[in-house]
């Protein structure tokens, strides 16, 4: 899956984040988009200018960095659930830590609405052939790869769910940033639950979020049936 293996960099503002790297095997430097904004650094770092179309919302992954990190920009957005923020580089996302904002031109609510204003934006982009419908255990599923590295997130965006899974109730569970499944509204939680810990045993870069009712073209944040989560 995309974006996944960690190491350390400088973040987006020139001062010490994360970056989460892509499982393609050409190098960072051969991607269009990473070599554009690598240009633009200079010794305060990458301009809001330069990253404000990049910047998508992600969940942070369940596993701790094994190094010191700035501390990530979070924001709590609907259905209730908290996210960080992250600046595509086309095979990794570059972490946005709090103290990017004191050299930017926004504060916390305006890096929200930009983030989810691109996030709109690819959801309208995103193509059918990434949905695969098969049975897994005998249950009917839909999964979900954007291959950009925000299918997690299409639960912060209803009209990306009526579009991908359909207007008909579901429960949709996101192990990792570019994973999400959707599952019968009626399936048995702890199904759910094992698929999830399944996917996540995978992922490095898992994420360790509950489940997601899809119902009447509105998400609610569902329990599944392990130790409560911070959502």
């Amino acid at each position: 899956m995309s974006k996944r293996a960690v190491h350390r960099t400088d973040g987006p503002g020139g001062r010490h984040g994360s970056r989460e790297q892509g499982g393609g095997g050409h190098g960072l430097f051969s991607d269009v988009r990473l070599g554009a904004l690598l240009s633009r650094i200079d010794d305060h770092g990458l301009a809001w200018t330069d990253v404000a179309e990049d910047v998508l919302p992600i969940f942070e992954r369940a596993r701790p960095f094994g190094y010191e990190v700035e501390p990530p920009a979070h924001a709590v957005v609907p259905p209730g659930v908290t996210v960080g923020f992250g600046v595509d580089l086309g095979l990794a996302f570059a972490r946005v830590a709090a103290i990017h904002l004191d050299d930017w031109p926004v504060d916390l609510a305006g890096l929200t609405d930009r983030a989810l204003r691109n996030l709109r934006r690819r959801v309208r982009h995103a193509r059918d052939f990434d949905l695969v419908r098969e049975p897994i255990a005998g249950v009917p599923t839909t999964v979900f790869q954007s291959r950009d590295g925000w299918a997690s997130t299409a639960v912060l965006v209803p009209e990306a769910l009526d579009r991908l899974f359909g207007p008909r109730p579901a429960l949709l569970i996101a192990p990792s940033r570019d994973l999400l499944v959707g599952l019968p509204e009626d399936v048995d939680v702890r199904f759910a639950t094992w698929l999830t810990e399944e996917f996540e045993a995978e992922d490095p870069n898992a994420l360790r979020l509950e489940a997601f009712e899809w119902r009447d073209g509105i998400v609610r944040c569902r329990p599944l049936a392990r130790e409560a989560v911070v959502v």
